[in-house]
């Protein structure tokens, strides 16, 4: 073994050329090794492979008996409903494979729900909501983990920009783990194996809101598509 490494090392030194290309390959390899480890870190995907069929869980917040927030007979679980479906004809349009928890007025459990995502291996779970308040307040905002995940985080902000040029009252920001306390989360981001967030489509409690959804439902529908298109 040592004569073997010894005629390399003669063989190297005698051939400087030899070396330099050598050792540029090394280096060059180090670094592309370097990339594709982080690349894999990001993403969990291999680099260089065809990524697998992805697929898209759309939550619909509430449903039969939970009605969810409500103002004057308006429900918020037959918003969450229209938003959901109209996101799921956007995805479908771009090739996305996309699953609703559910599809009609019926009640489902949040253990349900994430059991659901979670049988599937989904890659992204998107709850649609509405929020509401004793006060007369506006606008959007989309809850994630408490662990603040920059996937997530990225996706929120997504999402919140395309939200914001369709026309809402106001970004309310990416809200981080639960209402009043940081360290916790709501239940659908915290048990769900993948990527989650929880977006509250603006206040039913408000008349400007109920307006702007009610006019800018598609407008809505594809701002939340694309951010999901572009995430993936």
């Amino acid at each position: 073994m040592k004569n073997i490494l010894k005629k390399i090392f003669d063989f190297l030194k005698e051939n400087k050329k030899m070396t330099a290309i050598l050792l540029v390959f090394i280096l060059v390899g180090g670094i592309i090794s370097g990339l594709c480890l982080d690349y894999w870190a990001k993403t969990g995907r291999a680099p260089f492979t065809k990524p697998g069929k992805v697929c898209v869980v759309i939550d619909p917040g509430h449903g039969g008996k939970d009605v969810g927030a409500t103002v004057d007979g308006r429900y918020e679980k037959d918003d969450n409903l229209r938003i959901a479906l109209k996101v799921k004809e956007c995805l479908e349009e771009k090739g996305i494979d996309v699953v609703l928890t559910r599809t009609i007025d019926i009640y489902l459990s949040l253990e349900d729900r994430c059991e659901f995502a979670n049988s599937r291996s989904a890659d992204l779970f998107v709850s649609l909501h509405r929020n509401s308040a004793a006060s007369d307040v506006g606008g959007v905002e989309i809850w994630i983990g408490s662990d603040n995940d920059y996937r997530a985080r990225s996706l929120a902000k997504t999402m919140l920009k395309g939200l914001e040029k369709a026309e809402i009252t106001d970004d309310r920001g990416v809200k981080v783990g639960y209402i009043g306390d940081r360290s916790k989360d709501y239940y659908v981001n915290k048990h769900t194996d993948m990527t989650s967030c929880l977006v509250e489509l603006g206040f039913i409690t408000s008349e400007d809101d109920n307006e702007l959804f009610d006019k800018n439902l598609d407008a809505y529908a594809q701002a939340i598509a694309d951010a999901i298109e572009k995430h993936l």
